[in-house]
């Protein structure tokens, strides 16, 4: 094991992230990350905790985001231990206590210490594992004092986020199961009781086999397989490169145009960006720093492009529910809660009306999606179990009937 306790201390100012392994007092190993300016510093700050460093690792920095489930985590332990009366930072310090992801508490940490050096909201959470979203509305809550209560409605956003992918999973969880189990014993019956099939109607039927069966058990193998291989490389391409932001926007923007999967998303993005205009505004921000987060929020180029452009609009003078009613994306009850709002000078709460349809809407959607890709799947699964009859039990069932006469 290497030790530090003769090194210097280092100067700089920057401060790393190390990974240790050590022993307690009572000989249990015990694992976790520091931040310091340099190993030796690591080194004092784990002996400090009372414990025997086995091993200290410097970790690479990461610059992966926070997925959803723990960005919702996070910000239902903040919620709770403000309301505790624990600062933030403090909040920070007892998630990163309670939870084993190294590189998350990591990252956590960094925003902990920043804070704790005087940075700000804004500064500490811009350029970490939060998007820039998250970050602007922690600033106006710091501008404003109203700390605990944005960080209730963000949790309360990320909660209906969370709920409408639990519901599209779920739409999707059964066609798909059932199109896999029709799929299963198709093939089942083809590998295994086919060649059977085959050998009994040859030795026994003159050697004439039906078109049907032959094909489907010399031919539809090989093109079951070559097709999932296709089917396969396809998700995997797709996987692999919606990491890279250019494609995945292509790929929405493709998505956008599909009926039914276009409406869906559309909602989606529209409920995602009024949510934060309502939460922007709440905050105290004024209706175009609002505007801008929300703007920020839109990763589809063609909506984003849209609200850019009514942004403009709106910066030259025009009025809110105008500017938005010349969208093509914006619907007419959206432009009439948006007129209410702007004549009663009650645009948070238009926005809340807003985004709680969009939000009924997409639910609404997603079942009435989920159960016809039910009703096509099952149809579809319908259909192999007919040609499984039609290929195999049938001439099976014809030879038995002959053999019996």
């Amino acid at each position: 094991m290497k030790t530090f306790e003769n090194e210097p201390i280092s100067e700089k100012e920057n401060k790393k992230i190390f990974k240790y392994e050590a022993l307690s007092k009572k000989g249990n190993k015990k694992s976790g990350i520091v931040l310091a300016d340099s190993d030796h510093v690591a080194y004092k700050t784990i002996c400090k905790k009372e414990l025997i460093p086995i091993e200290i690792t410097k970790v690479n920095r990461v610059s992966s985001k926070i997925s959803l489930e723990e960005l919702l985590m996070f910000f239902m332990h903040i919620d709770f231990q403000l309301k505790c009366g624990l600062k933030i930072n403090e909040a920070i310090d007892t998630f990163v206590d309670s939870q084993n992801n190294k590189i998350l508490n990591a990252k956590l940490l960094e925003i902990s210490d920043a804070l704790k050096n005087g940075q700000s909201l804004n500064e500490a959470f811009k350029n970490s594992i939060f998007d820039n979203v998250v970050s602007g509305l922690l600033n106006s809550a710091e501008k404003t004092g109203n700390l605990s209560e944005i960080i209730a409605n963000i949790l309360a956003f990320l909660k209906l986020k969370n709920e409408w992918k639990e519901k599209a999973k779920s739409a999707l969880a059964y066609p798909i199961f059932i199109t896999l189990v029709a799929i299963i014993i198709m093939w089942v019956c083809i590998v295994f009781l086919g060649p059977q099939v085959i050998s009994l109607l040859k030795d026994n039927n003159g050697g004439e086999i039906p078109v049907l069966t032959n094909f489907a058990v010399n031919y539809l193998p090989t093109i079951g397989v070559s097709f999932s291989v296709i089917i396969a490389v396809i998700f995997s391409c797709l996987i692999c490169f919606s990491a890279f932001k250019k494609f995945r926007r292509k790929l929405q923007n493709y998505l956008l145009s599909i009926p039914k999967i276009g409406s869906i998303l559309k909602k989606i993005v529209l409920w995602n960006f009024f949510k934060i205009l309502q939460i922007a505004l709440n905050s105290k921000l004024d209706f175009m720093k609002s505007l801008e987060l929300g703007i920020e929020s839109v990763e589809i180029e063609d909506i984003k492009s849209d609200l850019e452009k009514i942004k403009s609009k709106i910066l030259s003078g025009h009025k809110i529910f105008e500017t938005f009613s010349s969208s093509k994306y914006v619907t007419q009850s959206i432009s009439t809660a948006l007129y209410v709002g702007e004549s009663g000078n009650n645009l948070p709460d238009s926005m809340r009306h807003i985004s709680d349809e969009l939000y009924k809407e997409i639910l609404r959607e997603l079942e009435i999606f989920g159960r016809s890709l039910s009703i096509g799947l099952t149809l579809f699964a319908g259909g192999i179990f007919i040609f499984i009859l039609s290929s195999l039990f049938l001439p099976l069932y014809n030879y038995i009937g002959v053999m019996q006469q």
